[in-house]
């Protein structure tokens, strides 16, 4: 049976995106408490789905995990995309996926052809409004023993 720790993803993934989308990065789900950067600025969550177990019998042990990048984008004013801003998250991210997606030096890959994306509004637990731009993949680990 496979053995990896949701952790090693949850860090992958945090560094592939950290300061290349935005410095607001937070695992698992949205702040309770939004800092005025995340306010401003705008954040991104990583979640990992369900790790399943791929491995063959020739001493490698492969998983694979549905990932999920929600960006999180303040409007302008009064409920307004701002859509430069939308279009640099969107951008980064979708370049982020297919430079990983490429990397093969990696005990990570991104599966390229199986992303997934769809956006949404959002509102805070301060009743902040965001325009939430969602962009779901899979990671395939790659454990050669």
């Amino acid at each position: 049976m496979y053995n990896e720790s949701r952790i090693d993803i949850y860090d992958y993934l945090y560094n592939i995106f950290y300061d290349a989308v935005t410095k607001n990065v937070y695992s698992m789900s949205e702040p309770q408490e939004l800092t005025k950067s995340d306010t401003t600025e705008g954040f991104i969550v990583i979640t990992v789905g369900d790790i399943v177990d791929d491995s063959e019998f020739d001493m490698c042990a492969y998983a694979r995990a549905r990932c999920f990048i929600q960006a999180y984008i303040p409007p302008i004013t009064r409920g307004r995309l701002d859509y430069e801003k939308y279009k640099e998250y969107e951008d980064s991210i979708n370049a982020i996926i297919h430079s990983a997606a490429a990397d093969d030096t990696s005990m990570y890959h991104i599966q390229e052809d199986t992303v997934l994306s769809y956006d949404d509004t959002e509102e805070s637990n301060a009743n902040n409004l965001f325009f939430m731009f969602v962009k779901s993949f899979v990671v395939i680990i790659d454990k050669k023993q």
